[in-house]
């Protein structure tokens, strides 16, 4: 109530006023102040992005140049190592080797007072200096010369290395009796004390095998050189003389050319770089840099660099937190804080000696184009922010006199058009209308004058439609009231807005009295939330659905058929129509039930067998491996007795293989799953094949099988041709098993009409009349008071319905007695039909074809014979393009990409049958057009009804009449090219 008191309060001006500052001045401010503050997150988040850009980018380039000059000192320091291993094979070679001294070479050498044996002068350039402590004792000079002598043969080697390694300054050998043998020549004797120890070096101490198990090189740390040399570093490596150390050889190297590749580093940013030994101490430092960490460098000239703490780097405090990261690491990027400044460092390691290349440069080097860039763009927000600012007071005025011209203008129209209003409702309806300033304003008044005129002539009229409206609900209730159905006006959510029909009265009642009100009350959860579906359904597309629903009423559940229709004069409501459907449903559930029974017991037949075949088989595979293997053992030869024993074992195991195995077809062929796959199978190889498996079983019984005449090998039978064999086979069989001793079998083949018939006959118990009647029963063992013959009672039953699979009989005549005459016969298929016609073919309505146009057709056949016969077939009748699939999929996907004229399908296919496939094609847009033609085995009379009753064009049975099959893929083919 306040609000509306404040709004009849306001003046038309204020209201105005107010309508700018909350559509226009306040929206403008806030989407001004929303893209400041993107303008300000966006400059926060670039920068920090650069920042993490440019960070990436320090970390990529000090690690390469880090990386580049590691990989160039370790190249260097790997050639030396290669080198002192290859002078100490050379000495090993040398001191197991014999050789004397020259006469120049004993010349340069003599005693000094104290007793060392050593070179006098550097008689030449290029010559050694030797070294013999006399610590050792004057009695072995002969052996000391011999191992100088052998040392000395390698003196041109040592040269070569030395001026073949720039690193390197001199390349000597220590042995344990203080030989030292060096290149180039350095004054010994003032170097080293006529006492000099070897052995007691640290050199030789890491040398030994405690040490160095390996015996590989080993690099010292850096040290200053007794000699004056500087600041040195010694590859090392143990020389053996068989099992004893002799003692080491070495390679001196200069940190001085090392420490120049240091400080001639082009490092970016200011930065500058230091290598490290692996405890911290400092080999080489820029010198720009010695006094920005506090730090020098070790150098020749310090007297006692070690003790001093401002030679490591770890001695740092800011610099301490490093060394756990570069020691463990190989190389890596860190960032630390040194004299509160932010820093960061880059390294990599040299992999021989364990240095670390550590180069350092300061953060804010780095990011110091950024930070500007960044100063920069703040201070043209701030400008921007400003200058916003401004406009929008000015804005503010300009607004604020608009406002007030505006409301004068509008009010006083407002006023014109309350007038006209009054003189209405005072029954004035003719008065001529006002001109006002706003043309729509001026058009309102028009109109309410219109309206006006109107008002008499709509109440007469409205008093008449009320009469007539009520009539109508009367007659419509008493039709509602006469109709059986449930009839109800629901909403889009569900709930029940009248209740149309009394026809049940006990919901009715339960409606009258409000104990439901929607569909929820009415049905379970389940059917009201799917009612519900359908409501918004129909209310969505306005159109008719059904559905069928339960309902508890006082005589029970009762079933429904609904039928919810859209209200015509109202959108948002149905009207649902229930009939009463109870009876059919239990009707149908019974059928249900009955169906489900049987499907059931069908599932425990198939279960019952898979569990069968594969309980036994288990048992009987270990039954027949150990049986075979107990014949096979060549170390345990079996007795007469076991042997039998062995023989009689493998014998039932294989008979209830049999036995299994032939139970699984029974079963296959009654559940309709088993895969029969007719082709030509040529009569005499099929008869070779058989009597080839069968002979030695025949040869075992002692009985002879005659077989006359022998048939052509281009005369074909349509069959299945493994099948065929397995009903071939099982005839033999028994005709063989229940034969006479010394007994025969004639078996041959002859063509009678259209059939060709495979016969057996036997000369064996025969049968009766009544056992006629049986034999094609499954689990039937006419001769059961024969035990020594084994059999299952099922081959003939396999037989006989394998040959109805295959469109074959199995006949028998037999007396008892006498012997049997069995014989199974296939159509028969010619070999010029199959062969010679289809090379000889002649068209006679080829004419009818364009000389132009490509037929493109579809075979769709999962053998290869069959398609190559389709294809020449094809090819004498007009130009195609011949496409095939062997599976159902494989169709969909050509057919849909290449659009053929026609479609040949075979029925039986692997995955989705014929008839799937079928269905799929005429469901397909790009597809449903195409003729197609069924071409399958399955002749029965049936079989072709049920294709032409499901659309196909034709439908072509195997083996396939070809000149039929011509007349008719011409005709579709001239009746599609007629369309055209």
């Amino acid at each position: 109530m306040n609000k509306i008191k404040n709004h009849e309060n306001i003046s038309l001006y204020k209201w105005i006023w107010q309508s700018y500052i909350r559509t226009a001045f306040i929206p403008l401010i806030v989407v001004e102040l929303i893209f400041i503050s993107i303008y300000l997150t966006s400059d926060f988040l670039s920068q920090k992005k650069t920042i993490d850009y440019f960070k990436e980018q320090a970390q990529n380039e000090l690690g390469q140049i880090a990386k580049q000059k590691t990989d160039l000192i370790n190249h260097e320091l790997s050639c030396i190592e290669n080198s002192t291993s290859y002078f100490t094979n050379k000495l090993q070679h040398a001191l197991s080797s014999s050789a004397s001294l020259s006469q120049e070479d004993n010349d340069s050498l003599s005693y000094s007072e104290d007793g060392t044996y050593y070179t006098k002068e550097n008689s030449k350039d290029d010559n050694v200096s030797i070294f013999y402590s006399n610590i050792s004792s004057t009695k072995e000079m002969k052996l000391k010369k011999d191992k100088i002598a052998k040392i000395l043969t390698l003196k041109n080697f040592m040269i070569d290395i030395k001026n073949t390694q720039q690193l390197s300054t001199s390349i000597y050998f220590n042995s344990f009796d203080s030989l030292n043998v060096t290149y180039p020549y350095t004054n010994i004797i003032s170097k080293y004390g006529h006492l000099a120890d070897v052995r007691s070096s640290n050199f030789y101490y890491g040398a030994h095998n405690e040490h160095n198990p390996e015996k590989k090189v080993k690099w010292t740390n850096v040290y200053h050189d007794p000699s004056g040399k500087g600041l040195i570093t010694s590859a090392i490596c143990p020389v053996y003389n068989k099992d004893f150390l002799e003692g080491f050889a070495g390679i001196d190297v200069s940190m001085d050319t090392i420490k120049n590749q240091i400080l001639t580093l082009d490092i970016p940013w200011n930065g500058y770089g230091l290598l490290i030994e692996k405890n911290g101490t400092i080999i080489t430092l820029t010198d720009n840099y010695k006094n920005h960490l506090d730090l020098e460098e070790l150098s020749y000239n310090n007297d006692n660099p070690m003790s001093k703490d401002n030679y490591n780097l770890y001695k740092s405090k800011d610099l301490f937190i490093l060394r756990d990261k570069i020691n463990n690491d190989l190389s890596g990027f860190t960032s630390f804080m040194h004299k509160d400044e932010s820093m960061v460092a880059s390294w990599n390691t040299i992999s021989g000696t364990n240095w670390k290349l550590l180069i350092i440069v300061p953060e804010k080097n780095i990011y110091s184009d950024s930070n500007k860039l960044h100063n920069d763009l703040n201070q043209i927000g701030m400008i921007i922010i400003a200058t916003l600012i401004l406009s929008y007071i000015i804005f503010f005025i300009i607004l604020s006199k608009k406002a007030r011209k505006m409301s004068y203008t509008f009010s006083n129209s407002l006023l014109e058009i309350k007038n006209i209003i009054q003189r209405i409702d005072d029954g004035d309806y003719i008065s001529k209308a006002p001109i006002l300033n706003i043309d729509e304003l001026t058009d309102i008044s028009v109109q309410l004058l219109k309206l006006g005129q109107n008002l008499d002539e709509a109440n007469k009229n409205l008093l008449e439609t009320q009469t007539k409206l009520k009539k109508k609900e009367i007659d419509l209730k008493c039709l509602v009231n006469s109709i059986n159905d449930l009839i109800l006006e629901v909403n889009s959510n569900g709930y029940i807005t009248a209740f149309l029909s009394k026809r049940y009265q006990d919901l009715y009642k339960l409606y009258e009295q409000g104990d439901f009100s929607s569909i929820y009350d009415l049905l379970d959860k389940k059917t009201s939330k799917a009612a519900l579906e359908k409501i918004q359904h129909v209310i969505r597309l306005n159109e008719t659905a059904y559905l069928d629903i339960n309902i508890e009423s006082n005589s029970g559940l009762r079933w429904f058929q609904a039928c919810i229709s859209p209200k015509l004069n109202d959108s948002s409501k149905v009207v649902i129509s229930a009939r009463d459907i109870t009876d059919q449903k239990k009707m149908a559930r019974s059928i249900i039930s009955a169906k489900e029974e049987a499907e059931k017991a069908s599932r425990a037949k198939s279960e019952f067998l898979s569990s069968m075949s594969h309980e036994l088989r288990t048992p009987l595979n270990a039954i027949l491996g150990f049986s075979q293997i107990l014949q096979l053992d060549p170390e345990s030869p079996l007795t007469s007795s076991q042997s039998q024993s062995v023989d009689e074992i493998l014998k039932a195991g294989k008979h209830l293989l049999e036995l299994i195995n032939e139970i699984l077809d029974l079963a296959k062929i009654e559940s309709g799953k088993l895969s029969i796959s007719i082709e030509s199978v040529p009569i005499k190889a099929v008869m070779d094949e058989t009597l080839a498996i069968i002979k030695p079983f025949a040869d075992q019984h002692g009985i002879d099988i005659i077989t006359y005449p022998e048939a052509n090998s281009n005369e074909f039978v349509s069959a299945d041709h493994t099948r065929l064999k397995q009903i071939l086979i099982n005839l033999l069989s028994n005709a063989i098993k229940y034969n006479k001793k010394h007994g025969q079998v004639v078996y041959y083949q002859d063509c009678v009409n259209d059939k060709c018939r495979f016969h057996v006959i036997d000369t064996g118990i025969g049968l009766s009349s009544s056992d006629l009647k049986l034999i094609f029963k499954p689990f039937q063992r006419l001769n059961k008071m024969n035990n020594t013959i084994e059999g299952t009672g099922i081959g003939l039953a396999v037989a006989k319905q394998l040959a109805g699979l295959m469109n074959g009989e199995i006949h028998v005549v037999s007396e008892k007695n006498l012997g049997s005459h069995f014989w199974v016969e296939f159509p028969y298929v010619e070999s010029d039909f199959m062969h010679n016609s289809e090379s000889g073919l002649s068209i006679e309505n080829n004419n009818s074809f364009s000389e132009d146009k490509v037929y493109k057709i579809l075979y769709v056949e999962d053998n290869p014979a069959n398609l190559r016969l389709v294809e020449r077939v094809l090819s004498q009748i007009c130009k195609l393009k011949m496409l095939s699939a062997t599976s159902g999929e494989l169709c969909m996907d050509l057919a849909i990409a290449h659009k053929p004229d026609l479609i040949l399908l075979d029925i039986n296919l692997p995955g989705i049958d014929g008839y799937e496939v079928f269905k799929n094609l005429k469901i397909c847009n790009d597809t449903s057009e195409i003729p197609v033609i069924a071409i399958s085995a399955h002749a029965m009379p049936s079989d072709i009804e049920r294709g032409m009753r499901l659309g196909f064009t034709d439908y072509i049975t195997k083996p396939i009449d070809i000149r039929n099959f011509i007349d008719k893929i011409s005709n579709i083919l001239i009746n599609i090219e007629s369309k055209n």
